[in-house]
């Protein structure tokens, strides 16, 4: 005669269902913000004020609550600015409508209303020595909801 066994096992299927973003930086492009050519002796905080062109959509946002960072590499003379690698006496303002937005640190803004973004070349001091040639930078714009 013949006999039929029957064996079970457990099978666990997981997996992580992802959403849409509630905000979309620039459309998921890259950020470009080009100084062109630069006096180093009229670099004094204001001068090359550049607006960032960038975009915004926090319209999936369950509230208007929204919160952005800048994130990266701080200056050794004040970390709140945006270091210049290769131009250790160079460092680069962030400000969001106007005030100074320290280099990894929140600030809170209506998501209704697109922040104006600002990049603005500082020097460590007056008489610093800043590097002649091509400079760069980068950093990551992060946008959260509350």
């Amino acid at each position: 005669s013949t006999v039929n066994a029957a064996s079970t096992v457990t099978v666990n299927i997981s997996g992580t269902v992802l959403g849409s973003p509630p905000c979309v930086i620039n459309n998921d492009r890259l950020i470009s913000v080009f100084f062109g050519d630069v006096q180093t002796a009229d670099i004094d905080g204001r001068y090359k004020n550049i607006t960032i062109p960038y975009s915004l959509d926090c319209s999936r946002a369950v509230t208007n609550q929204v919160r952005m960072q800048v994130k990266g590499n701080g200056t050794w003379f004040l970390p709140g600015l945006l270091a210049v690698p290769g131009n250790t006496e160079l460092g680069i303002s962030i400000k969001k409508d106007g005030a100074a937005l320290a280099m990894n640190t929140w600030a809170n803004f209506d998501g209704s209303k697109q922040p104006v973004l600002q990049a603005v070349l500082i020097k460590r001091a007056q008489n610093s020595e800043i590097k002649n040639g091509t400079f760069s930078a980068s950093a990551t714009l992060l946008v959260e909801y509350q």
